[in-house]
């Protein structure tokens, strides 16, 4: 396993709240000019996710996240000439014509993602993986309970045999929706949060970061070390870029499943 001394020194510690130390452009120089090509495929795969999301923003006719592998020329490019993405994008987008139905149903690509990533990686990246996948479907079940929607039509793209997502869908009638034990301090914190949605964008966020950070704390010049410190830099962006109205938007996106 390769060893990344100088960057696991020089890398400025990171603070959700606080303006980061490094911008993403100048990680990504840093990574191209220390890493081997094996563990930067393991950045792309993490950054793949941008650009699938980035796929959702051009449906939306919205500015997309230069963070991507693909900038915005490029991501026009990869749709026309079905290359550069993963195939169930382009599968997904040959469905149906109407963009309203693609977006309707794009947490379908999102999933796939997930679950091809869970199988392709050992080690952090398949814990991030499933981590990421794991919140995003308790928060689409915290949601459906607060609205009162139904679960099932929230989750309707997951599989139903998966554990966590049988254990949400059988809240549907319950009083009030129990997070599983092991996400059990991240349901106490949204409740804490509950009614302020900036509050509860910076409450994932945090739990997000730390999250992350736990995985890696142990292995500081390790690949993995800086993956999550990758994972970790976006975060603290993002957060740091919000405003209240911002933060809004951002939540009622978290909560979809979409981000």
């Amino acid at each position: 396993m390769s060893k990344y001394f100088f960057l696991g020194s020089v890398l400025p510690l990171l603070k959700v709240g606080n303006e980061p130390g490094i911008i993403f452009e100048d990680l990504m120089t840093l990574f191209r000019d220390n890493m081997n090509a094996t563990d930067l495929e393991k950045v792309k795969a993490i950054l793949t996710y941008i650009d699938i999301k980035n796929v959702q923003s051009l449906l939306k006719k919205e500015a997309i996240d230069q963070r991507g592998n693909l900038n915005e020329k490029e991501l026009d490019e990869a749709i026309v000439n079905q290359l550069g993405l993963p195939e169930y994008v382009f599968e997904h987008m040959e469905e149906t014509e109407s963009v309203q139905e693609q977006l309707r149903h794009f947490s379908k690509v999102l999933i796939a993602y997930f679950k091809e990533m869970e199988k392709k990686y050992r080690g952090f990246l398949k814990g991030y993986f499933r981590f990421e996948h794991e919140w995003r479907v308790l928060l689409a079940g915290y949601r459906a309970k607060k609205l009162g929607l139904d679960p099932g039509a929230e989750l309707q793209h997951e599989d139903f045999h998966d554990p966590l997502v049988a254990q949400v869908l059988a809240q549907k009638d319950a009083p009030f929706f129990e997070f599983p034990f092991e996400y059990a301090d991240l349901g106490e914190k949204l409740k804490d949060a509950h009614g302020k949605p900036k509050m509860q964008y910076e409450v994932m966020a945090n739990y997000r970061f730390n999250r992350v950070g736990n995985e890696v704390q142990d292995t500081p010049f390790s690949a993995d070390y800086l993956l999550g410190y990758l994972v970790q830099l976006m975060i603290v962006e993002d957060a740091y870029a919000l405003d209240e109205k911002q933060g809004n938007q951002m939540l009622s996106e978290i909560v979809k499943g979409s981000i």
